[in-house]
């Protein structure tokens, strides 16, 4: 008897002990989300194209990029980082076709490392009955354009680092740099490496194929979803 008291005493004692020095799983959990989130997206514009009433959002965008030689990059696929602790997850699909068109490889891609995000300010500034539906981050999550630059892994193809950038029309009109001498008009990507050199952008910133950004960071400026199916602008930093 007092053998097996002894041993259900350790029991006790190991499991008090994990309890208060281990963090809890809520604790593991948080530690790992990561408050910024990117989704390869195509936007659907509502009513009238040359005039549209709305845009919905669908996380099935596929951008790309092509090289010199003619050949093109296509991506699928979502992720999320933190700069705080320089950490970035996530991936997708890509395809990579000939300049005839035909398909030469594809596969998954993973996202290895974070490099940087630089943020702009400025929207779709379309008035304040514009809708966006489709929403892709967490309620009350923030959007906002920029540029995010993460180290890739391409299954069976290597190593290279992927540029994705998401230019609302107002911010082009804010930063009119972004358009001049950079020649930007709309979302993209690029991806270069000792075997990739995608980096012409023009043919994919002409289309709907894009990317978004949101971030439930509360000091993160950007603009937030109303209930009427608008957004507005989020009061924080100088996204003025």
């Amino acid at each position: 008897m007092k053998r097996v008291l002894v041993a259900s005493l350790a029991v006790l004692l190991t499991l008090a002990l994990s309890s208060s020095i281990g963090p809890s799983n809520a604790e593991v959990k948080k530690g790992k989300e990561l408050p910024y989130t990117f989704f390869f997206t195509h936007y659907e514009l509502l009513g009238n194209p040359n005039n549209p009433e709305g845009v919905r959002y669908h996380s099935n965008g596929k951008p790309s990029a092509k090289a010199p030689n003619g050949s093109k990059v296509i991506l699928s696929g979502k992720g999320g980082w933190n700069p705080k602790n320089d950490i970035a997850k996530g991936g997708g699909h890509y395809t990579i076709k000939g300049s005839s068109g035909a398909v030469k490889a594809q596969g998954s891609w993973r996202v290895t490392g974070f490099r940087s995000f630089e943020q702009f300010s400025g929207w779709w500034g379309m008035g304040p009955d514009f809708k966006e539906k489709g929403w892709q981050g967490p309620p009350g999550s923030a959007s906002f354009s920029g540029f995010l630059t993460l180290e890739v892994s391409l299954e069976n193809q290597g190593e290279g680092t992927l540029v994705a950038w998401c230019l609302m029309p107002q911010v082009l009109k804010k930063h009119p740099h972004l358009a001049n001498p950079d020649g930007h008009v709309g979302d993209g990507i690029s991806l270069t490496g000792s075997k990739f050199d995608f980096t012409n952008f023009k043919e994919n910133e002409m289309s709907l194929e894009g990317v978004m950004f949101y971030s439930t960071d509360p000091a993160t400026p950007g603009y937030v979803l109303t209930p009427e199916g608008t957004t507005v602008r989020k009061p924080a930093g100088d996204d003025d």
